[in-house]
């Protein structure tokens, strides 16, 4: 059990006060396991209210199939929410309190490359790790900085929890390239 002054008991409360609503971006909007995160977010709305919920991807096509699902789930379970999706990085980050990082650098495509390529060479053929876990991290860290530069630009008091893989090499390049960056990484 932790103790805390009346004060700072006060404090807390105030800065944590769970009646606010938050802004979230989904980096990544595009991907099929964003409806899983939605879920997930909508099953936690009574600790985690949601005012606002935006998906961000490059791949405009992709988007919107799987913002026109994600538009109906939203509708039936939570009205209340406003949602929006978009290409546009300015629109995406602009009055977000969290980004949700989940991108996959050369999609589906360039997995297949990275595991098949080394296995041609003797090799481990695995997305995360060996040969091609570096060929994909160098695809990955500079499009996770690019949503860190974002993020910082347009709601500089956001927070992104980034899950993009290769986790381990993606965040330690998170450490060293943006050491001040509001940045919790998954590894």
């Amino acid at each position: 059990m932790w103790r805390c002054s009346t004060q700072t008991q006060t404090n807390l409360k105030v800065r944590f006060n769970m009646k606010k609503q938050f802004s979230i971006v989904i980096a990544g909007g595009g991907s099929t396991f964003t409806p899983g995160i939605v879920m997930m977010l909508l099953e936690n709305q009574e600790r985690f209210p949601i005012r606002q919920l935006k998906f961000y991807d490059n791949f405009a096509e992709r988007q919107e199939v799987v913002a026109k699902a994600c538009q109906i789930l939203l509708k039936e379970r939570a009205p209340h929410i406003e949602f929006s999706y978009t290409t546009d990085p300015k629109e995406a980050f602009t009055d977000v309190d969290f980004c949700m990082a989940h991108i996959r650098a050369g999609l589906y495509a360039m997995r297949e490359q990275d595991e098949k390529i080394p296995l041609k060479h003797g090799c481990v053929g695995q997305e995360t790790c060996g040969a091609g876990g570096i060929a994909y991290g160098l695809r990955s860290i500079p499009a996770v900085i690019e949503l860190i530069d974002y993020m910082e630009k347009y709601s500089p008091n956001a927070w992104m929890l980034n899950y993009s893989n290769p986790a381990a090499i993606v965040a330690e390049a998170c450490r060293v390239m943006r050491p001040n960056s509001k940045v919790l990484n998954i590894l």
